[in-house]
């Protein structure tokens, strides 16, 4: 099953799902595909900007804007918030050397691993992480988790395994091996965090309004050094899954302390997560 998923014709046919969810379609054929996949994973409708009737293809009904209120952000100064709908499957301190790196399912991780550079993430190695997995259900904009400035983003091709259990459980080392967008922030009283959006198998691309361009394929890897930095506040948008993944966030040592509430399970875009140092 692994082979069949990093071959040439997964990954055709993964690009060639994300285009048909973006194809315009009548409403009236439109409509009913929605309103099905909204009855049968359990979607909010009533949360999203645009009534179900509003969109003009299933890609844009999936990365769909919410409306104002939605999803409250955390009022609190020093916060650092999730930055999308989603499950906590991981999160704990991310240790010093490539030794004591950090397990997610049955696999370890290194920084350097996740960003897809070398020595990449040494600026993380004594800090902490926090991985959040995107259910077909849920909201699929990603946000800024803390106010700061975007520094650097990158893009890094790769295969596009599903993310689920099942996959996590048989794949080793996945969320290093699929296709990534890595946003790299500096926050404002030192320290840095990175943002990791994954694709999944499905995912014909991540947007992002950020200028490396719209839209991102397997083929070449990229990446952009922003000067001057761009300043972001926290719950500002960074990109968009239009079919479902994961994000995964790092932060340097000492830059967060997540709250001691914070536990595996159920978390919606906004809520608090812990304190920025």
């Amino acid at each position: 099953m692994e082979r069949l998923f990093a071959t040439d014709g997964a990954r055709l046919v993964s690009r060639m799902i994300g285009r048909v969810a973006r194809i315009p379609l009548p409403q009236k054929i439109l409509t009913p595909i929605i309103g099905a996949y909204a009855l049968g994973m359990g979607v909010d409708v009533e949360e999203a900007e645009a009534p179900i009737g509003g969109f003009r293809c299933f890609g844009e009904f999936f990365g769909r804007q919410l409306r104002p209120g939605a999803r409250p952000i955390s009022t609190d100064a020093d916060a650092m918030i999730s930055p999308c709908d989603g499950a906590i499957v991981g999160f704990g301190e991310t240790g010093p050397g490539k030794k004591t790196a950090f397990h997610i399912k049955d696999s370890t991780y290194t920084p350097d691993e996740l960003l897809g550079a070398q020595k990449a993430g040494n600026t993380y190695e004594g800090g902490g992480h926090l991985v959040i997995y995107l259910h077909p259900r849920d909201y699929h904009r990603v946000h800024a988790p803390a106010a700061g400035t975007l520094t650097r983003l990158r893009h890094i091709p790769g295969a596009r395994y599903p993310v689920n259990d099942w996959f996590q459980n048989r794949v080793t080392g996945i969320l290093g091996k699929n296709e990534r967008m890595v946003f790299q922030i500096d926050l404002p009283a030192g320290g840095g965090l990175s943002l990791i959006m994954v694709a999944a198998f499905g995912v014909g691309n991540i947007e992002t309004q950020y200028p490396l361009g719209s839209t991102f394929g397997p083929a070449v890897p990229r990446e952009r050094d922003f000067d001057p930095a761009i300043a972001m506040q926290r719950g500002d948008e960074l990109g968009a899954f239009l079919l479902g993944s994961t994000v995964v966030l790092l932060w340097s040592k000492g830059a967060v302390t997540l709250d001691q509430e914070i536990t595996k399970g159920r978390i919606a875009m906004g809520r608090r997560l812990g304190r920025i140092n």
